[in-house]
């Protein structure tokens, strides 16, 4: 999956007070005087005033942030730049678009450039910024990305407009989440470098593989056979891999989980395939894919985990020929209370 560069953190300079931040800090401040008005502190709403002034100080920011790009034309590179065709994209002038951003709306003017050859053009800033192709800021694609993962994309749009106060329609959220979904699927697929390989490795480390039935819509389960008395389905599996360590004891001696150990990944994918084939499962190269980056194989003692799934033990010696197997123990024991029943 994809892993954020930790951010290096510096020292803010000190403002002037005739900089941007002292203008607008004062500015705020003159609004909030200007909804206090005269009347008593223990007559206010003070829910009314939170929620006001901080709609005050989000769009005097964001007008702010708006006059600040809009000043600057430095994207204006010259009458032609190379475009991703091959072709030479020209110079068309400045266009405008509306952005939302965690500030509230955003109107910019971009240079935009035009590409004769394939007929597409784009604006160099929108790159920069990180708004190619997009009318989310980045800082509202990430909320939108953590609401359409939590919750129903009505429910986010609900949200985000409650405690941030975007406004993002349900269809924007789940658009803006699907194509997430999908860079976030093609950066599983191509990134598998190891994390952290200048820490050591634990003398352990456990793969976890399970899978479990999701809800889905009946369009998305057309033609397969389930477990309903017609045949039809109802869900389709999702197959997980986990990868974690348990180093750590809690007071009674017993380990418990590393924090932050713990790495994920799944997909509504097969683990079957057949004994001609040439290529493993999708699952199988999935889980593959996760030991890599968690460096499992190289460890002293690696263990697999998993419930009694005849899938699992298949895939487990396939991939991981020298890894302990370990059955959980519910698993374990349902299937003695049913073979001591037949006995």
């Amino acid at each position: 999956m994809r892993r954020c560069p930790q951010r290096v953190l510096r020292a803010r300079p000190r403002l002037k007070k005739t900089s941007l931040a002292a203008l607008l800090a004062t500015d705020i401040v003159q609004e909030i005087e200007a909804l206090l008005g005269r009347q008593a502190v223990d007559a206010l709403d003070m829910e009314a005033l939170e929620m006001s002034v901080r709609q005050q100080a989000l769009q005097l920011a964001a007008r702010a942030v708006e006059q600040r790009l809009n000043a600057d034309t430095s994207d204006n590179a010259g009458p032609s730049l190379p475009c991703s065709c091959g072709g030479e994209a020209r110079y068309a002038g400045r266009r405008s678009k509306h952005f939302h951003s965690a500030l509230g709306s955003l109107h910019l003017q971009r240079a935009y450039y035009h590409c004769p050859s394939c007929g597409g053009g784009f604006c160099p800033r929108d790159r920069s910024l990180g708004l190619e192709n997009s009318s989310l800021s980045p800082a509202v694609t990430r909320m939108v990305g953590t609401v359409g993962a939590l919750v129903s994309f009505q429910e986010g749009s609900t949200l985000l407009q409650e405690l941030a106060g975007v406004a993002v329609d349900a269809k924007q959220v789940e658009r803006t989440a699907e194509d997430l979904g999908a860079e976030i699927a093609d950066d599983e697929r191509q990134d598998t470098q190891p994390a952290h390989d200048h820490l050591p490795l634990p003398a352990t480390l456990y793969l976890g593989i399970d899978g479990t039935g999701i809800p889905l819509r009946a369009e998305e389960l057309q033609g397969r056979a389930g477990k309903q008395p017609d045949g039809s389905a109802k869900t389709r599996e999702v197959k997980l891999c986990t990868v974690w360590s348990a180093e750590s004891r809690d007071e009674h001696g017993t380990p418990v989980r590393d924090e932050g150990s713990v790495t994920y990944s799944a997909a509504i994918e097969s683990a079957a395939t057949p004994d001609t084939a040439s290529q493993r499962s999708e699952f199988s190269e999935r889980v593959g894919r996760e030991a890599t980056r968690r460096r499992f194989t190289p460890v002293e003692r690696p263990v697999v985990w998993g419930d009694g799934a005849p899938w699992i033990w298949n895939l487990a010696p396939e991939l991981f020929p020298q890894a302990r197997q370990i059955v959980d123990r519910f698993p374990a024991k349902e299937h003695l209370s049913h073979l001591a029943q037949t006995l």
